[in-house]
């Protein structure tokens, strides 16, 4: 739209000089037009992407986890089995975990919550990581930014596009 706008306001100056000088107006296409921007942005999104999968694989290299890549890109693995059923599509649980950023900042040291999984609650990536666990389970899950808190953050803790590493618990 600004692109547009930019354009129509161009060429308007344009004729409008054109006219005073007896010139012929040279018109300029729009370098971005709508498909341009759109494949720039999924550029973007991809780069950051890999970027985030590389750091990912690296932190997990580190520490020598063993972690499992969920659907939908979340990293898993569970150090502690719980004893209970499966979590499944609309069971209520509580949670606890602490989340840090994967540079090791610890963001929230606890948070303990009510969740209804399936929901698609807040940080997306953790729903389904919760229903790949048990009842009693603990596991380690990391999150790219767009499977957490996105390019915005939350707002007060958590930075934008922030990679999250939980220490979570199933009960």
């Amino acid at each position: 739209m600004r692109h547009a706008l930019l354009h129509i306001t161009l060429v308007s100056i344009l004729l409008s000089l054109a006219a005073c000088h007896g010139d012929p107006p040279m018109v300029v296409a729009p370098t971005h037009r709508g498909n341009d921007l759109k494949e720039n942005m999924i550029n973007a999104n991809k780069t950051i992407a890999q970027s985030e999968e590389t750091a990912i694989d690296q932190y997990v290299a580190r520490r020598h986890w063993d972690m499992q890549t969920l659907v939908n890109g979340a990293r898993i693995m569970e150090y502690e089995v719980g004893k209970g059923p499966k979590v499944n599509y609309e069971d209520s649980v509580h949670i606890r975990y602490r989340v840090e950023a994967i540079n090791g900042n610890v963001i929230y040291d606890s948070v303990d919550e009510h969740f209804v999984a399936g929901r698609r609650q807040q940080m997306i990536g953790l729903d389904e990581a919760v229903r790949a666990l048990h009842f009693g389970s603990r596991a380690m899950v990391i999150l790219p930014s767009n499977l957490a808190y996105g390019m915005g953050g939350d707002g007060d803790r958590i930075p934008q596009q922030a990679i999250l590493v939980l220490d979570l618990t199933i009960e």
